[in-house]
């Protein structure tokens, strides 16, 4: 198995880029957790596939990291550390901690406020955020900036932790009740209805 092919493989349950790179921690809950964010080629691979990056960018960033191996380690661990911030924020929305909002400010205040107004595909307008001149930082600070939309929306009360035991996901609720428990049905889902038959089935015995 190739560096990215394991975060290539991960469903995009989350409903936004910013769960979704969370989740690239599989079963986050567990001992025996897998981080799937290995190298810069792997968050690359990422980021294209969730449309932080397009095809050229991608290449190019690809190109830098190999001609600047030792930045792209720096910026792998910048991402991880991005990450478990955001993981803090959001399950710790009701208080968060001082330290992970100047952490995420941080990222912020590196964006350049260049951005300009563009017709949106669906008919009216939408602000088109700087392409170009990010560096191998250019991953890191789209999703901190895609973050703190979340952060700041009135959606950060529609994300939840999954239900099923040791899991660990984050998903955006978008069901209409607000009452989803698990990231999938098909998985987390039901394991949990599993586990209550077959507790209702020992407890007949």
């Amino acid at each position: 198995m190739t560096e990215t092919s394991r975060i290539l493989a991960l469903d995009l349950l989350g409903g936004h880029p910013a769960l979704d790179f969370i989740n690239t921690v599989d079963w986050r809950d567990r001992a025996d957790a897998e981080d799937c964010l290995v190298s810069y080629a792997a968050l690359l691979a990422w980021a294209k596939r969730v449309g932080l990056l397009d095809a050229a960018e991608a290449k190019a960033l690809a190109q830098a990291a190999d001609a600047e191996p030792e930045a792209a380690d720096a910026a792998l661990s910048a991402a991880v550390d991005l990450r478990e911030t955001l993981h803090r924020l959001l399950t710790h929305a009701g208080k968060p901690a001082a330290a992970d909002l100047e952490r995420l400010n941080h990222w912020l205040a590196e964006m350049p406020a260049t951005a300009r107004l563009v017709a949106a595909k669906g008919g009216g307008y939408a602000w088109a955020e700087p392409r170009a001149g990010l560096g191998l930082s250019a991953p890191i600070l789209r999703l901190a900036h895609a973050a703190a939309g979340l952060l700041a929306s009135d959606r950060l009360p529609r994300v939840h932790v999954c239900g099923g035991p040791g899991c660990g996901w984050l998903f955006l609720d978008t069901s209409p009740s607000g009452r989803r428990r698990w990231c999938a049905m098909e998985s987390c889902g039901n394991r949990a209805k599993a586990q209550r038959h077959y507790r209702r089935a020992k407890a007949g015995e």
